[in-house]
């Protein structure tokens, strides 16, 4: 059994949860590499999320998944959605009328009076009447002293108060099924969301401590986690924990990002690496990161493991035709410097083209404002279009002249791989790491200068103009590939 160990497990996910999840199915389906994944945020749906996956054939029903909270509460938290019935609505569901209480609703969240203050805030799960939270508010300040939260099933899982002179977070209590508290996290009254510590209760008494969260996922580990395990980490807020665990594991740290910022080596980097002794194996996915490792830290060959990400391989004969279009399929956050390509398409369309740009990805710290806000201000509203989250890149791929790509930096760059594996030429920054192992130049893309817009903006006319045949992603990263890279990597770590 492998285990592996991550912060979450979002539902709607990026390229690292996406890139575990995919490595575990393969181990699973490959190598008959069982696997049990073990999560340590907080979520009491959960089990929405595992379904969802297992009906989009993401993960395998052989599959377990823990989580730290469900066993905080000895397995009493997280439970099935069942949908309301003629039996049970009237139950489950909450009408939206509070005698005496005059509401205000919009949509499925409900604002609720009382003599004319405003004294209670309900949001509602979509599509149902049940509340997914409620703040009962001060009839002073009208900010929200107490949030009670409930599950899709409507059951008590979580309140949190506030402090009644500067409205800062100062308690969480957490609630199993039964209604009983089983963990409570104290907060400063001074400091927004520092954590002061954490108490664990059984039978409603108080039975442990915790300084900070890092100190209860080793406690987990140590519990959970059996002497010889192999457990690949993914999540680089989980090293410690996994370190200071004191069960004798075979600890295997993937690295799904540049462990480089521009000020140096990142912070959480920093402590993975400085503790080679602790570790069995560090995974990179490309060579250049190795070496790049291996220049700053004494971190000997044995150790250090390169395994790419992998696609199967599209035998897909059917020609598509492609439309007028470039396209970026990612993260909206300030780092994929996603102006950029704006900058550059202007740039592109102002040389007579009447081309579009789609741009797919879910907006992150409301990035997405600044980016339209560009829009207007190059007068590209016609040519741009902000698409949202895909659940269907491979048809974006196939459609568009090229998929473009401007990070400051990438662990990989799994965008490319896709793409590339849908015949679709990438015209990305030559940066840190992955483009320049998986674009070969004027063949299946074109590399262009770190940050040169202009450069750019001659890429996509080039790209246009001269488009590339016979796109193909190496050899390097196929499934036959990625099935010999763990075959050895297994083989190594069970010696």
């Amino acid at each position: 059994m492998i285990h592996t160990i991550t912060s979450t497990l979002p539902k709607i996910h990026g390229g690292r949860t996406k890139s575990l999840l995919y490595r575990i199915k393969f181990l699973e389906e490959k190598l008959n590499q069982k696997s049990v994944i073990h999560t340590t945020n907080y979520d009491p749906n959960y089990i929405s999320v595992y379904e969802d996956f297992k009906e989009k054939g993401i993960i395998n029903n052989s599959l377990i998944i823990n989580n730290i909270y469900e066993w905080l509460s000895g397995d009493k938290i997280l439970e099935k959605y069942s949908k309301p019935n003629v039996f049970t609505k009237k139950y489950k569901e909450t009408e939206y009328k509070i005698p005496d209480f005059e509401e205000k609703i919009d949509r499925n969240i409900v604002r609720y009076y009382k003599n004319n203050e405003y004294v209670l805030y309900r949001q509602y799960y979509e599509d149902t009447k049940i509340i997914k939270f409620e703040d009962f508010m001060s009839p002073f300040s009208k900010k929200k002293l107490e949030r009670r939260e409930y599950t899709e099933n409507g059951v008590l899982h979580r309140i949190t108060n506030y402090s009644h002179t500067n409205y800062v977070k100062i308690y969480e209590e957490y609630y199993n099924k039964k209604g009983e508290i089983y963990l409570k996290k104290h907060f400063s009254d001074i400091d927004k969301n520092k954590l002061l510590y954490i108490v664990l209760y059984n039978d409603n008494r108080r039975c442990k401590f915790f300084g900070n969260e890092k100190d209860m996922f080793t406690y987990y580990f140590n519990h959970i986690l059996e002497d010889n395990s192999i457990v690949f980490n993914d999540a680089r807020l989980l090293d410690r924990p996994l370190i200071e665990c004191n069960k004798r594991l075979k600890r295997v740290l993937v690295f799904h990002s540049t462990h480089l910022v521009e000020s140096g080596i990142r912070g959480s980097y920093k402590f993975a690496l400085d503790n080679k002794e602790k570790i069995d194996k560090y995974v990179v996915l490309t060579d250049y990161q190795k070496r790049d490792i291996q220049e700053n830290f004494d971190i000997e060959d044995t150790k250090i493991t390169v395994v790419p990400h992998f696609v199967e391989e599209i035998n897909d004969n059917q020609s598509v035709n492609k439309i007028d279009q470039f396209c970026y399929v990612g993260r909206i956050s300030k780092e994929k410097q996603i102006d950029q390509i704006i900058k550059a398409f202007s740039k592109y369309i102002n040389k007579g083209n009447e081309s579009k740009l789609l741009l797919y990805g879910k907006d992150e710290n409301g990035e997405m404002n600044t980016l339209l806000k560009l829009v207007k201000e190059l007068n590209l509203g016609k040519y741009v279009e902000f698409k949202g989250y895909t659940n269907n890149p491979k048809e974006v791929f196939k459609e568009s002249i090229a998929s473009i790509l401007t990070s400051k930096f990438e662990g990989f760059g799994l965008t490319i791989m896709e793409s590339l594996n849908n015949g679709c030429p990438v015209i990305s920054y030559d940066i840190k790491y992955g483009s320049n192992e998986l674009i070969q130049d004027y063949k299946n893309g074109i590399l262009v200068e770190k940050n040169n817009i202009d450069e750019l903006a001659n890429a996509m006319q080039r790209a246009r103009n001269k488009p590339l045949k016979d796109v193909k992603l190496s050899k390097k990263f196929s499934e036959e590939a990625a099935i010999n890279n763990y075959k050895n990597l297994l083989s190594e770590l069970k010696y």
